[in-house]
């Protein structure tokens, strides 16, 4: 997969759900997509109208894994003060989604501009939320700016079930697994891998014509020796006896080593082929795993 990587940022002016309704605090959001998501600036445009966007390519700090700091609410102040005072700022937020096959990872990272730390945060990791990228990034905004639509949670919950022992999953493994017992690499495409499936039927396919090809040498070298066998036992010229004698040997080497050769390849074959539907089975959907239903949003202080 091409990675497409994006980076913007845009100045949000959000409504303070407090005490005092007078407060607007302004937010900096950073997105970082590793692949080209079209919707999403016209998404977080059409759902939060109070937005001012500034596009921005060139800032890659808050890109690193923040729990690889000893202090990872404190990692980053002296550049978060700089981001604040810049753009004039109370918040930062930065927001990075990854995918890697049929799962993606949201993390959301909020800090305040005056003291420089983390002050809330947010992971998700989701397998088989298709289209969700968008509408987990609403919530989490919204979350942050106590402005949340019930459609993006009912959207959520209409592809989130509640309960995961209650998932019925239209793939399995064992799906999978006899899908590649039918045929190499079948399996683990049902199973939306990439490279996989083009790797087991292409060894397989080579395998194969490879028994052919063996059995097929093994057949002419059996008929010949037959036909010189045949020649030797009814010629009386002893010229001709010993050319299909010779003949005839030659013929009993050649069928003896393209048995041998069609046996070993068609055992390599076989081998190779439930090991296919092995791989299949091991790399075979699974049921969900991290599953975060509906949470009820809780607002960080933006009153500080």
């Amino acid at each position: 997969m091409q990675k497409f990587k994006k980076y913007f940022l845009f100045i949000f002016l959000g409504i303070l759900y407090g005490n005092n309704m007078n407060l607007r605090p302004t937010f900096l959001v950073l997105n970082h997509f590793d692949r080209k998501l079209s919707t999403a600036d016209a998404a977080l445009k059409e759902n939060f109208t109070n937005s001012i966007f500034e596009f921005d390519s060139t800032f890659y700090l808050l890109f690193d894994n923040i729990d690889e700091y000893e202090n990872p609410a404190s990692s980053y102040m002296n550049t978060i003060k700089d981001l604040g005072e810049k753009h004039k700022v109370n918040f930062v937020l930065f927001n990075q989604i990854k995918h890697v096959d049929d799962r993606f990872m949201l993390e959301g990272q909020m800090f305040n501009t005056r003291s420089g730390g983390l002050i809330y945060r947010r992971k998700i990791d989701l397998t088989n939320y298709l289209n969700g990228q968008i509408n987990e990034l609403n919530l989490w905004v919204g979350n942050v700016t106590g402005n949340i639509e019930k459609e993006w949670q009912k959207n959520r919950e209409s592809i989130l079930f509640k309960n995961p022992e209650n998932i019925v999953q239209e793939k399995t493994p064992l799906g999978a697994a006899m899908r590649s017992l039918i045929f190499p690499g079948w399996g683990q495409a049902y199973s939306g891998k990439k490279v996989s499936p083009r790797v087991w039927a292409g060894t397989e396919s080579a395998l194969s014509l490879a028994v052919l090809f063996n059995f097929l040498k093994y057949e002419e070298a059996t008929k010949n020796y037959l036909a010189n066998l045949k020649l030797y036992n009814e010629t009386d010229d002893e010229k001709e006896v010993e050319r299909f004698r010779n003949q005839a040997e030659s013929d009993w080497d050649e069928h003896k080593m393209f048995s041998e050769l069609a046996i070993a390849f068609a055992g390599a074959t076989g081998t190779g082929w439930v090991a296919n539907s092995i791989h299949a089975w091991i790399v075979g959907p699974r049921s969900f795993k991290n599953l975060y239903q509906k949470w009820d949003p809780q607002l960080p202080d933006t009153t500080g």
